[in-house]
């Protein structure tokens, strides 16, 4: 591994979340009375928020469109303690975006996208920023990215701290062949179905998914169950973590805290078993917010939350 400085580096997605939960039974092609709300997104962008929340020095390589969402964007990261000193404004297209329909409960029940202008995030645009990237004791990546631009930075940085999460079923594809080259990976299960090429969501699975990982000689893996917990992946040993089960008020959020506890576990470098705790704890709380990033996410909040939901904490 390359020497590295107490930093992560998150390069993809940054978009405006807009959220639509129902406050009854959704009828078909009839306008639903619901609550709306707008809020930063994209997969990396929560990320690296969650992870300023949490104190940690995280620079942002992403990409905004120059208008009032891009603005609007680009200021709440800011404030947040993210920096954007690196990522890139182009005029030409408009801020990505992401809407979703959630269910009564607050879980996603379809959603859509437009990220096209994350096709400026380049190799060559990459290159110019070698150093801070070389330089990161974690790199954290979404499939949102070209494959051109993923292929570069698998290539370019090896020896480095990679994290991947894979956003969607449809986008996941992309990390098939780099999956030896990515330190930690966070598939939901349908996707680390298709990434594995497993055939069963039996009582079998668990059995099946570590006879391909031992085979792959995988490092570690995280696969997240929603609500019904986590199953992780680490010295050949695979183990499932349950969370206690917790009012929702939007699950879109959820995965990048997750995803963040795990980034600020390798900066503390903590066990991997703690590690998994806290980042449970970061999820569940995550949860608890209508806003994609839960401002009350600190320190010391899912330090205690850890401690009341599971033994020896």
């Amino acid at each position: 591994m390359v020497e590295t400085k107490n930093y992560a580096v998150a390069i993809g997605g940054s978009n405006i979340d807009i959220l639509a939960t129902p406050k009854c039974k959704i009828i078909p092609k009839d306008s639903n009375n619901s609550e709306i709300s707008i809020s930063p997104g994209g997969v990396v962008r929560n990320i690296a928020e969650n992870l300023s929340l949490l104190k940690n020095k995280c620079h942002l390589i992403s990409v905004f469109g120059k208008d009032a969402l891009g603005n609007f964007l680009k200021s709440k990261t800011i404030s947040s303690g993210v920096s954007l000193k690196h990522s890139l404004t182009v005029s030409s297209e408009n801020t990505s975006s992401y809407l979703s329909i959630n269910d009564l409960k607050g879980e996603m029940n379809i959603a859509f996208n437009d990220t096209k202008i994350l096709k400026n995030l380049t190799p060559n645009f990459l290159s110019k920023k070698y150093s801070i990237i070389l330089n990161s004791s974690a790199i954290i990546l979404d499939a949102n990215l070209q494959d051109e631009t993923l292929e570069y930075v698998f290539k370019e940085f090896k020896d480095n701290y990679i994290f991947a999460d894979p956003v969607s079923l449809s986008k996941s594809k992309k990390l098939k062949k780099y999956i030896k080259s990515i330190n930690v990976l966070k598939p939901n299960l349908e996707e680390a179905i298709l990434l594995y090429n497993l055939k069963t969501k039996n009582k079998y699975f668990n059995n099946e998914l570590s006879n391909e990982l031992n085979k792959k000689n995988e490092g570690k893996l995280l696969i997240s169950l929603g609500h019904k917990g986590v199953i992780s992946f680490h010295n050949k040993e695979i183990k499932k973590y349950k969370i206690n089960k917790l009012s929702v008020k939007n699950s879109n959020g959820a995965g990048d805290a997750l995803m963040a506890g795990l980034v600020h576990g390798q900066l503390k470098d903590w066990s991997w078993d703690y590690t998994v705790k806290f980042a449970i704890s970061m999820a569940s709380i995550a949860t608890q917010s209508t806003e994609t990033v839960n401002p009350n996410i600190n320190q010391k909040n899912v330090t205690n939350f850890l401690k009341e939901n599971f033994e020896n904490g």
